[in-house]
C-alpha cells in the first residue's frame, strides 16, 4: 500500500516524536512549510519540501541535497495542503495522514477539514486515497457511502458530525448503538459517542466528518 504522510507547521513535543517517528514508518514523508520542523527536531530528513516557505526561516543543507523541492510563490490560490495533497494524489497513493500537531489558526484548520471534502470529490473511483488529519489525541476522517473500522480503541470517543444535508448512522461496538438513524446537518445526535468494544464500526449513507478522540494519548 502507497502510503504518504503530510507534515503541517506547528510545535512538536520531545514526547510526542516517538508516535510521529511511528506513522513514518514505510511511508513517503512531506514536510508541508515549517512542517520541516518536525524533521529538523525527530533527526530525519523529508522526501518531499512543498510550500512558499514563509513560515521558515533556513532550508538545512542537508534537506537542500536529500529532499525533492517543490517551491512555489506566496501569491497563490492555493495554501500550500492543497498542493500537497495534489502531490499526493498525482502519485497515486492509496493513504494519506496530514500530521497536524495543534489547531494553529483557526481558519487554516478549518480549511484543512475541507479539504478532505475536496479531495473526496475530485478523486476517481479507482484511484481515492483515504486522507486523515491526525494529532497525538485525534484524527479526523471524512466518509462518504462508506464504513469505517476500529481494532483496540476502547474508551476512545467517536463524533459524526453531518456534512450533506443528511445522513444516516449505523454504528456497532459503541456505547449507543444505531441502526440507518437519520442526522439532520447541524444537530448534535452523532456527537460524544463511546468504543466499548474490542472491535467497532461506523456506517456513513452520505457525507460526514468522523472524529476520533483518543482515550489515551500517543
Amino acid at each position: 500500500m502507497k502510503r504518504f504522510v503530510i507534515f503541517l507547521p506547528g510545535a512538536c513535543r520531545r514526547a510526542h516524536l516517538a508516535f510521529y517517528r511511528g506513522l513514518c514508518r514505510k511511508a513517503r514523508l512531506v514536510a508541508v512549510n515549517g512542517g520541516c520542523r518536525f524533521f529538523v527536531a525527530a533527526g530525519m530528513t523529508p522526501d518531499v519540501i512543498i510550500g512558499d516557505l514563509d513560515s521558515v526561516s533556513s532550508i538545512p543543507s542537508q534537506f537542500r541535497e536529500q529532499s525533492q523541492l517543490l517551491l512555489y510563490p506566496g501569491d497563490k490560490n492555493k495554501t500550500d495542503l492543497q498542493l500537497a495533497l495534489e502531490y499526493c494524489v498525482s502519485e497515486k497513493v492509496r493513504v494519506v495522514d496530514i500530521v497536524s500537531p495543534g489547531v494553529g489558526e483557526v481558519d487554516h484548520f478549518l480549511g484543512n477539514i475541507m479539504l478532505l471534502g475536496l479531495f473526496d470529490k475530485m478523486s476517481g473511483v479507482s484511484t481515492k486515497p483515504k486522507i486523515r488529519i491526525v494529532g497525538t489525541n485525534y484524527e479526523i476522517l471524512w466518509v462518504h457511502d462508506s464504513r469505517r473500522s476500529f481494532s483496540d480503541c476502547v474508551g476512545d470517543r467517536l463524533s459524526v458530525i453531518p456534512m450533506s444535508a443528511t445522513v444516516r448512522l449505523t454504528s456497532r461496538g459503541t456505547e449507543f448503538a444505531a441502526d440507518r438513524l437519520r442526522i439532520v446537518r447541524g444537530h448534535s445526535h452523532g456527537l460524544r459517542n463511546r468504543i466499548t468494544k474490542r472491535r467497532a464500526s461506523v456506517g456513513i449513507e452520505g457525507q460526514a466528518l468522523i472524529v476520533r478522540s483518543f482515550s489515551r494519548p500517543k
